[in-house]
Parts: structure tokens; C-alpha cells; sequence
């Protein structure tokens, strides 16, 4: 349920869609909204689950580069690692992660 409100709620289905891998892209949209969440560790896990979708990712790069500027360096982290399983898809956020890549805190 990535649209409940109670974090431990999407904490379970976050760790269930993990373990779903590429399987879970139909559900790559509402994993996605999840990285505009106000809680730090469901951004984070939004850009791990974003990561381990590969490809099907894709069409949230935009999204998960958002993410480069996030107050917090796990969440920083996390989505250059999402990226970086995008391929040529996050060709147009090159610069965005070769600037977190210099950054000591991501």
C-alpha cells in the first residue's frame, strides 16, 4: 500500500516490493511519488526500489535526479546508485552526478 499514510505501512510494502525486483515495475509510479516524501528514509528506500527496477525505472529519472539535491546525503547516495542502473537514461543528469560524485558527504 505506497499510498497509505502510515510509515510503517509503506516501510513493509517497500521491503516487499524490494524483494519483487523487476517484477514490481508496474508499480514503478507509485514507488516514485514515494521520493517526494517528507520522511528521509521512505525517499531512500523509493530510490533503492527505483534501483533495483533497472530500465523500467526509466521514465522516473527526472524524478530520482531531484533527489541528487536532497537534504540528506543517504538519500544523495542512494540516487546516484539509482542512476547509475539507468544506463543512457540518465545520460541528460550526467553533470547533476558527476557533482554528488565530489561530494564527501554522498
Amino acid at each position: 500500500r505506497l499510498e497509505d499514510e502510515d510509515s510503517d505501512v509503506l516501510g513493509a510494502a517497500c521491503l516487499a516490493l524490494g524483494k519483487l525486483g523487476a517484477h514490481a515495475a508496474p508499480h514503478a509510479g507509485a514507488i516514485a511519488a514515494r521520493l517526494e516524501d517528507e520522511d528521509t528514509d521512505l525517499r531512500r528506500a523509493a530510490c533503492t526500489l527505483l534501483c533495483k527496477l533497472g530500465a523500467h525505472a526509466a521514465p522516473h529519472a527526472g524524478a530520482i535526479a531531484v533527489r541528487l539535491e536532497d537534504e540528506d546525503s543517504n538519500v544523495r547516495g542512494t540516487a546516484c546508485v539509482a542512476l547509475s542502473e539507468l544506463g543512457a537514461h540518465a545520460a541528460p543528469h550526467a553533470g547533476a552526478i558527476a557533482v554528488r560524485l565530489e561530494d564527501e558527504d554522498s
